[in-house]
């Protein structure tokens, strides 16, 4: 059943009452003409002059034309089968590409009529079959996402009127989220057919291997490998760990029947910097069903030498020996301090460029002094100026006006200093509590063990707060509360800076952790080492330092499949660059290829290489403006074999049975499908439904109208001048 209506913006009455006005003047220009003609041309014109200025209105109005439609629908089975990999498996009851064809078979789904069923297989994404038969079946899917396959049937129930759930599968899910809930929600009965033995297989599975994503050269890191055993009772693994294909580690693990998880733990040196892979490989056992999950990889970048933290003091000084012994703590970091003397000298030696031209961070301990040369500062605001962040401690001999120098990097403006000194305490706001500077244990009780430090200096000294900062902590005096700043954050254009405007803070620790461990509170926390640490940390992070960043959207990808690269690049001041040109050279020992990356705005770059052998790669990718370096990235990934889908040989028996049961529907195996014919007869609601679609047409849209609207014009200009009418 069809039903068509036209509606109009304004009143129909109004439109017709238009077009009667207008045949009528019409009809009146063309009631004397000269010269004179006949009536049949004058019939002619008064129509063509008519229909066109009919037309004219009726675009005017804004006509909508609304077509109802209704239609009887069957109803129908969405049947989905998986086309992942571990389908096409063979284990101990067999093919499971030829029990999937058997159990397929046994359905009986050949006896319906093709309008009945909507066929689709799915993997990591779902793909409608209009004309199904097995020979079609690739199973080359390289994860499994069932709760996607449920999600594709119950966008299709209104349109296509499914009212019920045929998968075949083994259950083995690897991506997207538990497909229980999917089939809870789907509202309609599921039935499942699970293919595959339920018992679990002989093998052996490298699980996981976990590491540091970033480390130092000479620094040890751990490797942690989970190893998983099924189905065997007694023997010995030997687990070999290589660094870019060369073995470093290894240990042998006596299989334990009472255990299936074995976690084992490397000490992992490198030696060189760079992109490494760290691979594990287990041995093969007999009686295994498959070798492609006895090995594993990871990538670790290795940067050059500790970590590198450059002091610079006024005078010695309390603060400056614990901020030392603080920040020692870690083994990987490097410490150069440079005091100042009284004169313009220093203890040791004088700062160079290189020695602070690798600094990871620049602290400042009541520096600088009236004395510092401006030479010292000259270095450390080119260092500054590259992105290199700053820690400030104040001091009573602090020379704020000589600090100006490096305002550009501060998170204030001086506006009057003086030097009398006088005892504060904390402020920390409610806002700030969240910060992860001041972060201990992420409660509220942070706060009340911020405002409860002992006091420390500070001197009389009053800063605008630039607004791209944010203010930690102001102070109390005697309990009163005072708006001005004690402690201020700014992450500004990549660099970041960190100001205490107070100075004594050893106090902290001395009057404050190291008097409650005297008092026997050994659960006491040490806020002086909390703040130290948690502002080198967050100092230390370095997102928005490079301009250029290139990377895969994966670092292992199986055999065949499309690499993914994505590039964001900025300019100095860090705004997006949308007209640069981003070329990735991709190296491996037998081949190279060349690479141009898209725009796709807002500074991000993107393009896709398909078509690599197996291997290990690296790639290096440089962004140019105008013929200038922006700046470049690098990185390295992995094509194998090794698929997610090798992970787990187990038909999950169990979660098939949950999703079949809670959704109404009945779990099968090739066995008993033959049920199912029966079991579809019982189902409620199977029945046909109408559904009614309703689709809207703007008239007044539709380009031919003023076509015709233009030809009926020019056909009444052109009679015109061959009578020649004026």
């Amino acid at each position: 059943m069809n039903s068509f209506s036209i509606g109009f913006s304004g009143s129909l009455w109004i439109y017709l009452l238009l077009v009667l006005i207008a045949f009528g003047l019409t009809l009146y220009t063309y009631r004397v003409t000269i010269p004179p003609i006949t009536n049949f041309f004058r019939t002619i014109l008064i129509v063509l002059r008519t229909l066109a200025i009919s037309l004219l209105l009726f675009i005017i109005f804004e006509p909508i034309l609304t077509r109802i439609s209704a239609n009887i629908i069957k109803p129908k089975v969405a049947v989905l089968i998986d086309n992942s990999l571990s389908v096409a498996l063979t284990d101990s009851r067999g093919n499971r590409k030829q029990e999937l064809i058997k159990a397929l078979n046994n359905s009986g789904i050949k006896d319906f009529n093709d309008d009945e069923f909507v066929f689709a297989h799915f993997d990591s994404e779902v793909s409608q079959i209009f004309s199904f038969n097995t020979d079609s079946l690739k199973l080359n899917g390289q994860s499994t996402d069932i709760s996607k396959a449920i999600n594709w049937a119950s966008k299709n129930i209104e349109t296509q009127n499914i009212q019920a759930i045929l998968m075949f599968t083994d259950g083995a899910f690897n991506s997207g989220i538990n497909p229980i809930y999917s089939a809870e929600q789907f509202g309609k009965p599921v039935f499942i057919v699970g293919i595959g033995d339920s018992n679990e297989a002989k093998d052996i599975a490298l699980e996981s291997i976990i590491t540091n994503d970033i480390t130092y050269v000479d620094i040890p890191v751990p490797v942690n490998i989970n190893l998983l055993v099924n189905g065997f009772e007694q023997g010995e693994i030997r687990v070999q760990l290589f660094d870019n294909n060369t073995q470093i580690a290894e240990q042998t693990i006596k299989i334990n029947p009472e255990t299936r998880t074995y976690p084992l733990v490397f000490e992992y040196t490198p030696k060189t910097e760079g992109v490494h892979k760290l691979t594990a490989r287990v041995g093969q056992l007999k009686g295994e069903i498959t070798m492609k999950n006895n090995q594993i990889s990871e990538f670790i970048r290795v940067l050059k030498g500790k970590r590198k933290i450059v002091i610079f003091a006024g005078s010695p000084s309390p603060d400056l020996t614990f901020l030392r012994n603080s920040l020692s703590q870690e083994k990987d970091i490097e410490i150069k301090t440079f005091v100042q003397k009284q004169g313009s000298e220093y203890y040791d030696v004088a700062p160079t460029q290189s020695e602070i031209k690798d600094a990871e961070l620049i602290v400042f301990v009541g520096y600088p002094i009236v004395s510092t040369p401006n030479s010292s500062l000259d270095l450390i605001k080119n260092e500054l100026a590259n992105g290199k962040p700053l820690l400030l401690i104040a001091s009573q001999n602090l020379d704020y006006y000589k600090l100006k120098i490096l305002e550009d990097f501060l998170p204030f403006t001086v506006q009057s200093t003086r030097p009398n000194e006088f005892l504060v305490v904390p402020d920390i706001s409610e806002k700030a509590t969240g910060n992860p500077i001041i972060r201990i244990k992420g409660n509220e009780q942070d706060k009340n063990l911020w405002n409860e430090l002992p006091p420390i200096f500070r001197t009389e000294t009053f800063v605008r707060v630039k607004p791209e900062s944010e203010i930690i902590a102001s102070f109390k005096v005697n309990n009163v509360p005072f708006k001005e700043p004690l402690i201020i954050t700014r992450s500004f254009q990549g660099q970041k800076t960190i100001a205490v405007l107070g100075y004594g803070i050893y106090r902290w620790k001395l009057l404050g952790y190291a008097a409650e461990i005297a008092k026997g509170r050994k659960d006491a926390f040490d806020l002086f080492d909390i703040f130290v640490q948690n502002s080198r940390k967050w100092l230390s992070v370095n997102q928005d330092k490079k301009n250029v960043v290139i990377k895969t959207n994966k670092k292992f990808y199986v055999s065949g499949e499309k690499i993914s690269f994505i590039a964001q690049v900025y300019d100095a001041a860090y705004n997006f660059v949308d007209n640069a040109t981003v070329n990735v050279k991709i190296q491996s020992s037998n081949e190279q290829r060349d690479l141009i990356l898209v725009s796709m705005g807002n500074g991000r770059y993107s393009a896709d290489v398909s078509g690599l052998r197996e291997g290990d790669y690296s790639f290096n990718g440089s962004a140019y403006l105008n013929g200038k370096l922006l700046g470049s990235d690098d990185g390295r990934f992995s094509i194998g074999d090794l698929s997610p889908e090798y992970q787990n040989f187990t038909m999950n028996a169990k979660l098939l049975r949950t999703m079949s049961d809670r959704s109404g529907g009945k779990f099968y195996t090739f066995e008993n499908v033959a049920n199912f014919k029966d079991d579809l007869k019982n189902v409620r609601n199977f029945t046909e439904k109408s559904v009614v679609n309703k689709t809207e047409t703007a008239l007044w849209n539709l380009f031919w109208i003023l076509i015709i609207i233009i030809l009926l014009f020019s056909l009444e200009w052109f009679i015109r001048k061959r009578l020649g009418m004026l």
